[in-house]
């Protein structure tokens, strides 16, 4: 085996948490290196794709506050890189929760719009039922997603971060007074590590006595051809007498640059294993273009092309940010956590930093 390479702290997995976190730690001074076991960017987990919904507006308070936090993280970003990652067109939600959305907008005095349905037609195609009341947050928009993560990666780099690809992590070991990393090809010393892998890190904490309870999901995206769709708000439908569905899951629809309307139902995906081949759900795709068809007055509803990704899941679709001893678990992100990357590498730092310690 190749002579051990130490470092301070240790991040495994590239997703937007781990490249997040890597950038946080090294621009703090930290000697930290990566190891990703695919290529950065890959199409396996949950970080890939052309955008993902950037919103303020949540049911519940705490994410919007934890939004505004983020916000001011990837603005930071952009005046960094040059480069535009969030696109403002602001958000749409509607059903049952949409309620709960328009009173933590008033709580945060966060601005919003009450657009009739015959406003919502008029301004952006979508025909919505005189009983649903559309709540638009002009603030929020898209990220674009691979570009953020290509920006983050960039920034980690030139703060002095290490990112190695092709390389899994098969092991850590506590070694007193640090830890051990070992991976197909080295063995790192290390004062702490990070775990941000993803739907694999449940299986690489356990050897460590960590019980990380969580479910990983395989879910189903579609796209379809909408002309303009790149200028439209992403819009998030609960569930409601018009679309029932079950607890926890939501419709959802946002720009996707070069592909068109990027569209599926939150938290429907079957349980799985992250190694396997997985296919799309064609109940899914048949549900999801039943219900851009009903949304979408301009939309083709036959889908142009549909792809999965995963979803690494707690029970009430919170996040995993947790220290033990020298170790740091981080995840899951329960399928919404990428907009907040830069505020989550920050927090995930201070607990990487204070376990090297």
């Amino acid at each position: 085996m190749p002579a051990s390479r130490d470092a301070d702290v240790v991040v495994v997995g590239g997703g937007i948490t781990g490249v997040a976190t890597l950038r946080a730690l090294a621009r703090s001074g930290v000697d930290a290196v990566l190891f990703e076991q695919f290529g950065l960017g890959h199409a396996r987990g949950s970080s890939h794709g052309t955008s993902r919904i950037f919103r303020l507006s949540y049911p519940e308070t705490a994410y919007s506050r934890l939004a505004l936090q983020a916000r001011d993280g990837w603005r930071t970003l952009e005046e960094e890189c040059g480069e535009r990652l969030i696109v403002h067109t602001g958000t749409i939600d509607v059903g049952d929760d949409a309620a709960e959305v328009e009173r933590t907008l008033r709580e945060l005095d966060i601005a919003f719009e009450l657009p009739s349905p015959a406003d919502a037609e008029s301004r952006w195609g979508l025909r919505i039922e005189p009983e649903l009341r559309p709540v638009y947050q002009p603030e929020g928009g898209y990220s674009l997603a691979e570009k953020s993560h290509a920006a983050l990666t960039e920034s980690a780099r030139a703060a002095g971060g290490t990112l190695i690809e092709h390389e899994p992590v098969l092991g850590i070991a506590a070694k007193p007074p640090g830890v051990r990393v070992v991976t197909g090809v080295r063995e790192i010393a290390a004062k702490a590590v990070v775990v941000a892998a993803g739907a694999w890190a449940r299986d690489l904490v356990a050897p460590l006595g960590i019980a990380l309870p969580v479910t990983v999901a395989r879910e189903t995206i579609a796209y379809f051809a909408l002309s303009g769709a790149g200028s439209l708000p992403p819009l998030i439908e609960y569930g409601s007498v018009t679309s029932p569905l079950p607890d926890g899951q939501a419709y959802y629809a946002l720009p996707a640059p070069g592909r068109g309307l990027k569209a599926g139902i939150h938290h429907a995906g079957r349980p799985t294993d992250p190694d396997e081949q997985g296919l799309p759900d064609p109940a899914v795709v048949e549900s999801t273009s039943s219900w851009v068809a009903r949304r979408y007055t301009e939309a083709d509803p036959t889908p142009l092309a549909v792809e999965t990704c995963l979803y690494t899941n707690t029970v009430d679709a919170s996040f995993v940010i947790e220290r033990h001893d020298r170790i740091v678990v981080a995840s899951a992100c329960s399928g919404h956590g990428f907009k907040f990357a830069p505020v989550h590498g920050e927090r995930i730092a201070d607990f990487a930093r204070a376990a090297a310690t």
